[in-house]
């Protein structure tokens, strides 16, 4: 921490709600003598409502397969310091400590020191020891997405009542920025006439970017794709296997902080969620925070019709369309540039249906589940 990955943001976010319904939150962190020594706080834009502190841990340099391996070090040997403080400031068995994460490996020790383990399950738990024992132990689950619930009852059986279910969220007042579209397209010098398509994210497989990338065979030449997020070598590897990747209309922008998402998401004409339907990630586990960021942004919204994301989307608040299809978003965006009444209907009830997810809210159906434990 910080990470150009999604689970940090999301980590800080929650810790940040958790603390603003009046919970004192402490956010246990490796310290990686490697890492960069950004603030943060400031990095996420997060206020110092919570402490984070930094336990040790054996932190080797990755070399190729050895990767593995190192980050696989790295967490048994954060999870076994963690377990010696938390053994010096909590004690044994603390009813008013909660050990709340979505990373099982240092969660599984404290189900030897305290009866208050709660998972929060972003992935889907394995058959291993440490995952069998985390089910077992944890007085609580929270999922992000319903296919999750029925899965854990037959895999686990962990019954309904045990679980809370809340998609990942966003703060939606940070996209209701002063700047105009023309605007952000001067800060960020952008073409003011182009239609601009967007994806902001990683460019991991199931994200199904690719499929966007292929799409611009289907659209007219005034069209550009904007593709924001993933590293240099992710952006390489994009143009060594897509041919289509090497178009001078489509732009890659390296990672960008989360801070500086709407004003990217400003300038964009049609925001894009492309994952694939191959990936069981995609289809049963994600609940991206990129979609309620697209939501919020009040721009009209093409997506793939997979069930995790149908779970919040629908035909009246975006254009869905068959995932791996890039004909199917080409023809799509036009569809949108076409019918300034559909964009705006679908845009307006995207923005309408977000409200609710914050991550105020989720912390707070949370807090309910403990109140009833307690």
């Amino acid at each position: 921490m910080p990470t150009e990955k999604a689970h940090g943001l999301s980590t800080v976010k929650i810790c940040e709600a958790f603390s603003k319904c009046g919970y004192k939150v402490d956010l246990i962190i490796p310290k990686l003598w490697r890492h960069k020594s950004e603030n943060i706080y400031d990095y996420y834009g997060v206020k110092k409502r919570f402490r984070i502190l930094k336990i040790p841990c054996i932190d080797l340099i990755p070399v190729g397969v050895l990767e593995k391996f190192t980050f696989l070090l790295q967490s048994l040997s954060f999870s076994f310091f963690l377990t010696i403080f938390v053994l010096i400031k909590y004690g044994i068995r603390n009813k008013k400590v909660i050990f709340f994460s979505h990373d099982y490996i240092p969660l599984y020790p404290m189900t030897f020191l305290s009866n208050y383990v709660f998972y929060d399950i972003h992935h889907f738990p394995g058959q291993n020891l440490m995952y069998k024992r985390i089910m077992n132990k944890s007085f609580g689950f929270a999922v992000q997405t319903k296919w999750k619930i029925k899965e854990l009852e037959n895999k686990f059986h962990i019954p309904p009542n045990k679980i809370v279910y809340w998609p990942n969220g966003t703060e939606i007042e940070r996209f209701n920025i002063s700047q105009s579209k023309t605007e952000a397209r001067k800060i960020l010098g952008l073409p003011l006439d182009a239609k601009i398509i967007m994806y902001t994210g990683q460019l991991f497989d199931w994200k199904g970017v690719d499929s966007l990338i292929k799409s611009i065979s289907f659209l007219p030449n005034e069209m550009l794709i904007y593709i924001v997020g993933g590293s240099d070598q992710d952006i390489l590897n994009c143009k060594k296997e897509i041919a289509e990747a090497n178009n001078n209309r489509i732009i890659f922008v390296k990672f960008v902080p989360n801070l500086q998402i709407p004003l990217w998401l400003r300038v964009a004409d049609v925001l894009v969620l492309p994952n694939t339907g191959k990936k069981r990630v995609s289809l049963y586990y994600t609940s991206p925070m990129k979609l309620f960021e697209y939501m919020a942004a009040k721009k009209p919204i093409i997506s793939s019709a997979i069930p995790s994301i149908m779970e919040i989307l629908n035909d009246k608040n975006s254009i869905l369309v068959e995932p791996d299809n890039p004909e199917a978003i080409g023809l799509s965006v036009k569809k949108i540039f076409s019918d300034p009444i559909l964009s705006e209907n679908i845009s307006t009830n995207s923005f309408l249906d977000v409200q609710k997810f914050t991550w105020t809210n989720r912390a707070e159906k949370i807090i309910d589940y403990f109140s009833t434990y307690e």
